[in-house]
């Protein structure tokens, strides 16, 4: 059954400054609740009531792109050049990508600082260590204090890991709000036509709760041994430079090989980062496929996992299926592949240089 498009704000202002000749450019969408994009098939030209059925549905919103597990995927496809201007060039987003991945790395480095700054202070004055939940605030009935006690169990990188979480569920939220959506698809989802925050912000978004579950469940199944490799900081730094990096790889594969435009959401290509550096580092390491384990128990080692990964997006690229964000995917894993071999001793082990710069720049303790 075919269903109309979806629309971005802009596009839909520009389809009504046109005139009804060239609305046949449009293309009806068909909605398979088990993909992650919209396929578009061309139709025959709309009429002015076609036109005013598109109104009534774009203004109600109904944005519930239905999406798997690898989510940097479509959820927008417009065809049609008398839609979309000349499609913008690649070098803002890759001078913003740089810039992500250089303040990450850099801030991870200062934050490492302050850390030890910190903990050489507590030490000088024989500070003892504060809770979360102060003990004068707590309750009578001990629940602050059951809290507290659950809290100061987990490691910092679980707690980490707990609030990339939660901020994924609260943007999760913020797509019911309907008054807010117009804003929402404009940053909270990938396209070389959307502001360039949205490149990293979208690695937050999840318009589908099986989509934000299944992401969260992957993301604390690597996330944890993440942390461990790389250290508390590293890991914040490398899990946003993954995020942009794959948003970028997305848009520069759509842009090369002149693919129609698309936008993406989902944190798949920052866990394909965490999955990439996980499987070189353990390569030897035995996974299986989530859920389906435990119904047919089975293994394979993570280095099998990983090509099999990267041969599918690669054979993705290249048949141009449209199913997933192959592009996406790979800029994630290959990040992930890349920096646990070689960017941990070229940029982590220099990092002396920014801490000394900014020691300089604090003075003593």
């Amino acid at each position: 059954m075919a269903l109309p498009c979806y629309v971005s704000c802009r596009q839909y202002s520009q389809l009504l400054k046109r005139p009804l000749q060239t609305l046949g450019s449009l293309k009806h969408g068909i909605h398979n609740p088990f993909s992650q994009r919209i396929r578009c098939a061309p139709v025959q030209k709309f009429t002015f009531t076609q036109v005013q059925t598109l109104h009534s549905r774009f203004s109600r919103f109904q944005l519930f792109f239905k999406r798997g597990f690898k989510t940097r995927s479509a959820v927008e496809d417009i065809k049609g050049s008398s839609l979309e201007p000349d499609t913008p060039s690649l070098l803002k987003p890759f001078l913003f990508t740089v810039g992500v991945c250089g303040f990450s790395f850099a801030g991870g480095m200062i934050w490492n600082y302050e850390k030890m700054r910190h903990l050489f202070q507590k030490l000088q004055h024989g500070s003892k260590k504060e809770s979360v939940f102060e003990k004068k605030h707590q309750k009578a009935f001990g629940f602050r204090d059951h809290a507290n006690s659950m809290w100061e169990k987990l490691s910092s990188g679980q707690k980490m890991i707990i609030g990339i979480m939660a901020a994924n569920l609260s943007v999760f939220l913020l797509w019911r709000i309907r008054s807010i959506q117009p804003t929402m698809i404009r940053y909270f989802t990938t396209s070389i036509s959307h502001p360039l925050p949205s490149m990293l912000l979208s690695s937050f978004s999840h318009i589908s709760f099986f989509h934000l579950f299944v992401n969260m469940y992957v993301l604390w199944s690597f996330a944890t041994v993440t942390v461990n490799l790389l250290g508390f900081e590293q890991f914040a730094a490398f899990y946003l430079s993954a995020g942009t990096i794959s948003s970028f790889a997305s848009m520069a594969c759509s842009k090369l090989l002149k693919r129609p435009s698309a936008v993406s959401v989902g944190a798949s290509g920052a866990i394909m980062g965490l999955i990439g550096a996980v499987c070189v580092t353990y390569p030897n390491a035995q996974l299986g496929v989530a859920f389906i384990s435990e119904i047919f128990p089975h293994s394979f080692s993570a280095d099998s996992g990983l090509k099999a990964i990267v041969a599918f997006d690669v054979l993705g690229l290249v048949m141009g299926w449209r199913f997933l964000d192959h592009a996406g995917h790979l800029g994630g894993v290959l990040f992930g592949i890349l920096y646990t071999k070689y960017g941990n001793q070229l940029i982590w082990a220099r990092r002396e240089t920014i801490m000394k710069w900014w020691h300089d720049l604090r003075g003593k303790p």
